[in-house]
């Protein structure tokens, strides 16, 4: 067995001459690099400080604590989802399932998780047929931030977004219902105007558990970063495919190189890394977001292989290239976010230029 590589995780270059250089060291042929240099996109890797939420100026870029928002508006909050009744049965079945596994011989859970696991099923089975809060997630300063060169140019230069989600269910991406559980708000209103809302006891509540909605708080700096395509991208095109392409997955081909050199930037599921990100190329834990957006936003469920046979997903998925990253938001241990999986938050470029932040759509994956 090969030994497991141990070399520290490489930060993205700072520029496309260096991403260029990196790629041609890798061993990919010159027309291979020259496309992905090609396709390379600049973004933010937001960088995460932890500290007291008294020391964060208001309107500040921030993760984790609490928002500010215009005094006239509360905390945003789901509706009931709209299939409720399903999903609370499902929680329902599997809080009996946990409650019965502890009692099994062997059985991996001991009593006091199967009871704790239990309740939490138990509680999600309420929630999701109510009005619920949803958890704080982050705050970045555009204006601060387009100072800083890598800055997403189809997004504004002012205001700030806001980014709520229903952490604690996090809701299936290929789901339409999951729409309900996502916040993105563009607001623009003067920092004076500005209230640090408290935290709702819903989820202050949670707070107490182990399935917590609440993170630290940390101030953010922005460093300037040029990232490359996944192969997973609809548009990834750098290698040859059909006829010129090698009939082999051989241990030698451009695909092994390229995958091994993108594993040398990590993913955002990893302990300690730059794992926060605005725009770019995402690093995913998963193939098909973009597809996945593509039809659960037009009302599809794609958590099935026949939903993407159908005549209407073959339409729409032609265009599934358009989705792009605007957030990623990665395990920060710090901060007590995600300590298995990513989320990224995903928008046509259109939309971003029209400022139609309610049609992001949020995809949660775990490795």
């Amino acid at each position: 067995m090969d030994p497991i590589d141990q070399s520290p995780l490489l930060a993205w270059p700072d520029s496309r001459e260096s991403l260029h250089s990196s790629l041609s060291e890798a061993g990919l042929a010159p027309g291979s690099v020259a496309r992905l240099a090609e396709q390379a996109r600049p973004a933010l890797v937001l960088e995460t400080t932890p500290c007291e939420e008294s020391r964060i100026p208001l309107g500040a870029s921030k993760i984790g604590g609490l928002p500010d928002l215009p005094d006239t508006m509360a905390w945003p909050e789901r509706p009931p989802y709209g299939d409720a009744a399903e999903r609370t049965q499902a929680h329902l079945t599997e809080a009996d399932r946990l409650a019965s596994e502890a009692t099994r011989p062997g059985s991996w859970l001991t009593p006091e998780h199967a009871r704790e696991a239990s309740r939490e099923q138990s509680d999600l089975a309420r929630a999701v047929t109510a009005v619920f809060p949803l958890a704080f997630i982050a705050q970045l300063d555009l204006a601060a931030l387009s100072l800083t060169p890598g800055f997403p140019a189809a997004l504004p230069h002012h205001g700030r977004l806001l980014l709520f989600c229903d952490y604690w269910v996090k809701p299936k991406p290929y789901d339409p219902h999951a729409a309900a559980g996502l916040r993105l708000i563009w607001d623009k209103t003067p920092v004076e105007r500005l209230e640090r809302k408290a935290e709702p006891a819903a989820l202050t509540a949670l707070a107490q558990e182990r399935w917590s909605s609440r993170f630290k708080p940390a101030a953010v700096t922005a460093r300037p970063v040029v990232t490359a395509i996944p192969p997973s991208d609809k548009g990834f095109d750098a290698f040859p495919h059909g006829e010129e392409a090698s009939t082999f997955w051989d241990e030698d081909s451009e695909e092994i190189h390229y995958e091994t050199w993108l594993g040398r930037y990590g993913t955002p599921d990893g302990k300690g890394g730059a794992n926060h990100q605005l725009g770019g190329w995402p690093r995913p834990l998963q193939n098909g977001m973009q597809a996945q957006a593509q039809l659960a936003s037009h009302g599809i469920f794609c958590g099935t292989g026949e939903a993407y046979a159908s005549a209407e997903a073959r339409r729409l998925l032609r265009s599934a290239d358009r989705w792009r990253l605007l957030l990623q938001i990665g395990r920060d241990d710090a901060l007590g976010l995600l300590p298995s999986g990513a989320l990224y938050i995903l928008m046509r470029e259109h939309d971003m230029r029209i400022r139609a932040f309610d049609r992001a759509w949020m995809v949660f994956q775990k490795p």
